[in-house]
C-alpha cells in the first residue's frame, strides 16, 4: 500500500469522503485529490501536516506506511468513529476530555 492509498484508507476509516475531509482540514478538494492521485513526497510540508493532523497520525507514521498493508487492528468501530468526530467538532470540550482521559498533549 502506498502512502497515498494509506491516507485514502484512513480518511474512509474515519468516516469521511475525500471532499468532506478536505473541507475539515481547510484544504481545497482539488488539491487533496491531486496529492492523493500523485505523490505525497512532492507535497508541501504544511499540507502533509494538515492531512496527518486531521487523521491523528504523525509524519513518521506516514513515512513508514509505504508498502505496508493495513490489518484488522487499524479499523475503528463505529462508536470510536463517532467519538473522534465529536471530539474534533466540539473544540470547546477538548480540554475537558483530555483531562478526563489523562491525555498529556505536551509530549507530541
Amino acid at each position: 500500500m502506498t502512502r497515498e492509498e494509506y491516507v485514502k484508507y484512513m480518511i474512509k476509516e474515519n468516516g469521511y469522503t475525500l471532499k468532506d475531509y478536505a473541507k475539515l482540514i481547510g484544504m481545497p478538494y482539488s488539491s487533496l485529490l491531486s496529492m492523493l492521485a500523485g505523490n505525497l513526497d512532492g507535497t508541501s510540508l504544511e499540507n502533509v501536516i494538515k492531512i496527518c493532523g486531521g487523521l491523528g497520525i504523525n509524519l513518521a507514521n506516514l513515512q513508514k506506511r509505504d508498502g505496508i498493508e493495513p490489518d484488522e487492528n487499524w479499523a475503528l468501530t463505529d462508536h470510536e468513529k463517532d467519538i473522534l468526530r465529536n471530539y474534533r467538532t466540539k473544540v470547546h470540550m477538548q480540554t475537558a476530555v483530555n483531562k478526563l482521559l489523562d491525555v498529556d498533549l505536551d509530549d507530541d
